[in-house]
């Protein structure tokens, strides 16, 4: 008589290899995730800008040895009073997908980066999105320096433009604690953003660069942050279906879980 077999789901026989694979090779599953919550107040506010926020998430997907792969959506939602005294005008998303090795203190990384900008309680006659296919370096500060924070830079080829025409974006970034004090430290930001673009209808302009500067106070948990800060921006194309470049004085507050030896800096769209 043949020994009756035990019948065994094939969502159960993957998830027991999985777990087998885990083990054997020490691969690591979902082993963060950081959320960020900012909230900011312009100065000077109008109709269109009046209040920007910021909520999403960093996550590393899987991690083996010095190799890790991430996905980081967010969502940048800018409110006015066309209507309301609150009131949605943007909401602009952006995910990134991307494989990153460990060199060193920092990280070398591959990517994929997607934006899409929607105008609130609006017709949509034109998609405004772009994606980047690039290269980043993400490190934190050398050790000679004696201060926690870090820099970044990367650049990255345009695969998609619809409604712009951007061909090539590069970034670089430096966050770091001027004075500190156990937990909480005074610190500044620096981030620069160029873009490579084509002058269109509605946008006649060609290249253009991005700015954010910051100072503030944070407090530092074991695997988040807490901080209130003044920013000034310079950002072009800051409406949707038309160029405009707008200069503005930021106070807010952040809530960001992350690993210390990351950048706080913030993503620009």
């Amino acid at each position: 008589m043949k020994p009756k077999r035990l019948f065994r789901p094939p969502a159960l026989i993957a998830l027991m290899w999985l777990a087998s694979v885990a083990r054997a090779e020490e691969t690591k599953f979902l082993p963060f995730i950081g959320s960020r919550l900012e909230a900011a107040r312009y100065a000077p506010a109008n109709e269109e800008f009046a209040w920007a926020g910021w909520i999403g998430a960093s996550v590393d997907l899987v991690a083996k040895g010095k190799w890790s792969a991430y996905f980081n959506p967010d969502v940048e939602t800018i409110l006015g009073h066309r209507v309301r005294s609150f009131e949605a005008v943007q909401a602009n998303y952006s995910l990134e997908v991307g494989g990153s090795l460990e060199a060193g203190r920092g990280k070398v990384s591959v990517f994929f980066h997607h934006v899409s900008r929607h105008v609130q309680d609006r017709a949509k006659f034109q998609a405004v999105d772009w994606n980047f296919l690039g290269l980043s370096y993400a490190s934190s500060l050398p050790a000679r320096w004696n201060r926690r924070g870090g820099y970044s830079a990367s650049f990255g080829v345009t695969t998609l433009s619809s409604g712009v025409d951007y061909n090539w974006e590069g970034r670089a970034a430096i966050d770091f604690d001027v004075v500190r004090k156990d937990s909480r430290a005074a610190f500044i930001l620096a981030d620069v953003r160029y873009v490579g673009a084509t002058p269109t209808k509605g946008f006649a302009r060609g290249g253009f660069a991005d700015v954010r500067a910051e100072a503030g106070f944070r407090a530092f948990h074991q695997s988040s942050q807490f901080a209130l800060f003044v920013a000034y921006e310079h950002r072009n194309d800051a409406l949707i279906q038309e160029a405009l470049v707008i200069d503005r004085t930021l106070f807010g507050f952040r809530i960001r879980g992350q690993k210390r030896s990351e950048p706080a800096t913030v993503p620009l769209p």
